[in-house]
């Protein structure tokens, strides 16, 4: 079962008509959609934001969600506190990777020449 707003232009005493080609009688009615959105200002402070929290990413994820929240803080605020810690970790990731952050041997110790020593040692112990 759905619930609907009764329409107030409706219930109006005075029904505005207008007359179509053919000379019928059309009810007239004008509405205007309001649309809450998130002004320019309050965008930018959504990006700095999510920047200075986040990152990049974070930056450019606050900015579509205030957007997309049209202008409510509330709600971008529960979203954002747990995708913050999310993006942080996959950017940790990408620099890990494109750094090439690795565990690099210890200096003097020659891993191929312990590793062909030890072979040769399996070999002559058969």
């Amino acid at each position: 079962m759905t619930n609907t707003t009764p329409d107030p232009i409706d219930d109006l005493p005075y029904q505005p008509v207008a007359r179509d080609r053919n000379g019928e009688q059309q009810r007239f009615q004008e509405r205007v959609l309001v649309r809450s959105t998130a002004t320019g200002f309050e965008q930018g402070i959504a990006a700095a934001a999510g920047l200075f929290t986040a990152g990049p990413l974070g930056s450019l994820a606050a900015w579509g969600a205030l957007r997309g929240l049209q202008g409510k803080w509330a709600p971008w605020f529960i979203l954002g506190i747990p995708a913050s810690v999310a993006l942080n970790v996959v950017q940790l990731l990408i620099i890990a990777a494109i750094t090439g952050a690795t565990v690099e041997p210890e200096a003097g110790t020659d891993y191929e020449a312990s590793y062909t020593q030890e072979q040769q040692e399996q070999v002559t112990n058969i």
